[in-house]
């Protein structure tokens, strides 16, 4: 390298570190050659680099719910939700992208990848690892300076098939084998259904699987030049990826705080009275059940009820999210796919997915002073929009359990209150909770006809659910404090 090219270099770095803010708040890998102008391109050894950014934002952001693919706010993952071990890459071209209607379109090329937690050492130039671009329809504020990076380091262009100059078609699976292999169909790739979302059970679940959000293009262009090494990299433009897992958490806003002075602990709320004052009576919530859980297929894709373009369709008010069972979901039966059944927790409150506010207790982390804990993670469950879904049999709820005393005193009597979640309702206001005196009428009530999307579970959102009221009249509003996603996932 000469001594002027060496000069530019140290300059140029020097900028990119004095403009990081500004750097930050874009999202394109920048594929300048820095280096001496006269370098040949063709004679360099070639290589590509991927890298994944996963956000990391502390604080979440609230919203009334409302239909739409952005919108819904975005708050930190923990670190099991952020982790990312490796990816795997399946490459197809097709002008059309993943949506199109050419049946012999097939993979070109798979790769996995493992990847590392990237630092400016990653990169020759600084300004590869903090440039960014985000999608035309994303909001342009509150994404920047809120992601984890990983990244593959380079690897060699000429140990796969892929050519330089040439565009194609990018799908991303990260943390999990897709069982694609090249000559597959993307007809068919695009519908796989994956069973796993996650390791493991409950709340201790790793090794979260994330795919693409969007239907990502990249060209092999422009590489990033290093001639005193003879190296070309290929950076790649940002590919949008997000979690099959929704997480479901409670809040404990507008409770009293943990209390152990009762012979079980809880979260103890100020009962009201009919004019909405408060009363002497205590409830205190002591176990939460989640009932009518997806443990069955996902699809690997998101898929919509859009019928020219299902596949990583943006979601709308009249373009909702749909799995692999939705079209069924108008039985009077409760089907396989689904555990912790809600005919099993009113027979016997308490299972395997049952938490206690005890224990919970011990984990829970503060959300505007109050405690907030992870109640469940669950695959996608959407219902049908044609009023023929029963609530009972198919809606994913949480089920209550606590003891009521009044004047706060005494041995209480237990209460247990049913709540099915919506996803995106139409307003904020509280939903009413059913009792085990009325919960049998819940399988003849059927989700109104109404936009799908704003009745179901959907992936990488997080349903986070508070206590509104209790009444004297054994009432109990709860409501869905707010729906959140976790940032999209950029590679």
């Amino acid at each position: 390298m000469s001594i002027v090219s060496k000069s530019i270099q140290i300059l140029r770095m020097a900028a990119a570190i004095l403009l990081l803010p500004l750097l930050a708040s874009s999202c394109q890998w920048v594929t300048d050659d820095y280096d001496d102008e006269t370098a040949d391109v063709s004679n360099a050894t070639q290589y590509i680099n991927i890298t994944v950014s996963i956000s990391a934002v502390s604080s979440p952001v609230t919203r009334a719910p409302l239909g739409g693919e952005y919108g819904d706010g975005w708050e930190k993952g923990n670190d099991n939700e952020n982790y990312v071990k490796d990816i795997t890459l399946i490459f197809f071209k097709d002008a059309a992208g993943v949506n199109t209607t050419n049946t012999n379109t097939e993979v070109l090329y798979v790769k996995k990848y493992d990847v590392h937690e990237a630092t400016l050492d990653d990169y020759y130039y600084p300004s590869d690892y903090y440039y960014h671009t985000h999608k035309d329809t994303e909001p342009k504020t509150g994404y920047y300076n809120q992601e984890v990076v990983y990244t593959t380091g380079d690897q060699p262009l000429e140990e796969n098939t892929l050519e330089a100059g040439e565009t194609y078609q990018v799908l991303v699976v990260a943390n999990a084998d897709p069982n694609v292999a090249v000559h597959d169909k993307i007809v068919a790739v695009r519908d796989k259904v994956l069973n796993l979302a996650y390791t493991g059970t409950g709340t201790n679940a790793t090794n979260f699987v994330i795919t693409s959000e969007t239907d990502a293009r990249v060209t092999l262009n422009n590489p990033t030049v290093i001639s005193d090494e003879n190296k070309a990299i290929y950076y790649f433009d940002c590919i949008h990826m997000e979690r099959l897992a929704a997480r479901i958490d409670f809040w404990t806003k507008n409770s009293n705080g943990y209390k152990t002075s009762y012979a079980t602990p809880g979260y103890e709320y100020t009962v009201k009275q009919p004019n909405g004052s408060p009363s002497a009576d205590r409830f205190v919530l002591t176990r939460i059940t989640p009932f009518n859980l997806n443990n069955g297929g996902e699809y690997m894709l998101k898929r919509t009820n859009d019928v020219s373009n299902p596949y990583l369709a943006n979601e709308t008010t009249s373009n909702w999210v749909v799995d692999p069972n939705t079209s069924g979901k108008n039985g009077s039966t409760h089907p396989n796919y689904l555990v912790s059944k809600l005919d099993d927790v009113v027979t016997t409150f308490n299972n395997a997915y049952t938490v206690t506010a005890e224990d919970k207790h011990t984990n829970a982390w503060s959300i505007n002073e109050r405690e907030n804990f992870i109640v469940a993670y669950t695959k996608e469950n959407t219902l049908r929009s044609d009023a023929t879904t029963p609530l009972y049999y198919y809606a994913t709820g949480l089920a209550f359990e606590g003891y009521y005393y009044e004047n706060g005193t005494g041995d209480g009597v237990k209460r247990i209150y049913y709540y099915f979640i919506r996803h995106q309702g139409e307003s904020n206001d509280a939903y009413n909770t059913w009792t085990p005196d009325n919960i049998n009428d819940a399988k003849t009530t059927v989700c109104p006809s109404t936009p799908a999307m704003n009745f179901g579970i959907v992936r990488n959102n997080i349903y986070r659910i508070s206590i509104e009221t209790i009444t004297e009249d054994a009432k109990i509003k709860v409501k869905m404090w707010d729906v959140f996603t976790h940032s999209p996932i950029y590679m």
